[in-house]
């Protein structure tokens, strides 16, 4: 956690659909086990440093695929959006969804909302998510409703590569 906002890497140009490749790679025994899709919609290729976007889509295509009913399959969908200084992503599923009143709450490290018999983990990956972010220069927030699943919404500024 406290080296997450401190990549030691150049920027680079990072083409986002890469990267939730390489998270399905590594989690494709996981998605088989529980008939997870996952769907992306016009993800772009982005100036940025690997380490922290790595991150922040591993972190939330993890609690999107470990936070939902044993009884459903994850549906995992997939967005972004060109602004004018930042790209806004969208990353939304049909999981358990979150009480409103923990939308401030889950970001903080070591907070978690379920037992630790019902779903593992240790309560960083948000946090995580959210420093990186930070670093990067954009925010995180969700929209949640319980039993019909999140949106977690989030912003990466454009970096202006100089020549």
């Amino acid at each position: 956690y406290s080296r997450a906002n401190k990549p030691i890497e150049q920027s680079e140009l990072i083409n986002i659909n890469e990267i939730v490749s390489e998270h399905t790679k590594l989690r494709r025994k996981v998605i088989a086990e529980k008939k997870a899709t996952i769907t992306c919609h016009g993800l772009p290729s982005i100036e940025t440093y690997r380490a922290p976007i790595t991150q922040i889509f591993h972190c939330l295509l993890d609690n999107a695929l470990k936070y939902v009913d044993e009884n459903k399959s994850p549906n995992i969908e997939i967005g972004a959006i060109e602004k004018e200084n930042a790209w806004q992503f969208a990353i939304k599923d049909n999981g358990i969804g979150i009480d409103q009143n923990f939308f401030d709450k889950i970001f903080m490290i070591f907070q978690r909302l379920q037992n630790r018999k019902e779903y593992d983990g240790t309560g960083i990956g948000l946090a995580v998510a959210k420093r990186c972010i930070e670093f990067l220069g954009g925010e995180i927030w969700v929209e949640s409703e319980i039993d019909k699943g999140s949106t977690f919404h989030f912003t990466i500024v454009k970096i202006k590569k100089l020549i």
